[in-house]
């Protein structure tokens, strides 16, 4: 995989979290190329996420792929990260148990279903939407960066905000701007009365920390 720039593999298979991360980091650098184990011409095997944290999870992804990189490409930056939902009336459920909720691997449709049977009947809806990341430069420096976001789980999905591979996605609201949390994403901060997405706050930071990086020491890939 021979490239001109700098290039950010992003280790997932979730279809819906490459696209996110595509998207909103595009919006804020072009410097940098993002590929996918699909650009790859080999697979790399899953990772088993079993950490008890976000930031666990998301340094265990970035280290099992670069142990299965290979040539060049061993040049490459990886970032993982481990998002999930903590709703307050579940004491943080599901943290970083989503897939696994109800202790077996469960679908998106059943995810949904089974956080809305958790929560009837329930008056406090609050929730709070965690995002981290582990950024794995080829010096072998790991670095956690993290962003998180209030709102409520609703008591119904909404059908046309739903994306294979993240289910809450249909369910979180922020009550301030009348918005489902992934619209927020298509206005300015102008136009969302300043609102800063935890997500878009932590790539910011990783675009900081690698254009300090870059200026220093990465490889081209």
């Amino acid at each position: 995989m021979a490239r001109e720039k700098h290039s950010i593999l992003f280790a997932t298979k979730n279809p819906g979290k490459l696209a996110e991360f595509k998207e909103a980091f595009s919006k804020l650098s072009t410097d940098y190329e993002i590929v996918s184990f699909r650009d790859l011409t080999y697979d790399i095997p899953d990772c088993g996420e079993t950490g008890t944290t976000f930031g666990e999870n998301a340094r265990l992804k970035v280290c099992n792929a670069r142990q299965y990189l290979r040539g060049a490409d061993k040049n490459l930056i990886v970032v993982g990260d481990d998002s999930g939902m903590r709703i307050s009336c579940l004491n943080g459920e599901p943290g970083v148990y989503t897939r696994r909720w109800n202790g077996s691997e469960m679908t998106d449709g059943e995810i949904i279903t089974y956080c809305l049977d958790k929560m009837r009947g329930v008056n406090d809806r609050s929730a709070e939407y965690v995002t981290y990341f582990a950024v794995l430069t080829p010096d072998d420096d790991i670095a956690i960066i993290n962003g998180e976001n209030r709102g409520i789980i609703l008591e119904h999905p909404r059908c046309r905000s739903l994306l294979p591979g993240l289910p809450f996605r249909a369910l979180f609201f922020i009550p301030e701007l009348s918005l489902m949390f992934h619209e927020v994403r298509e206005f300015s901060v102008e136009e969302r009365k300043g609102y800063i997405l935890g997500h878009e706050q932590a790539i910011q930071q990783i675009i900081t920390y690698l254009d300090k990086k870059s200026a220093e020491d990465l490889p081209e890939n």
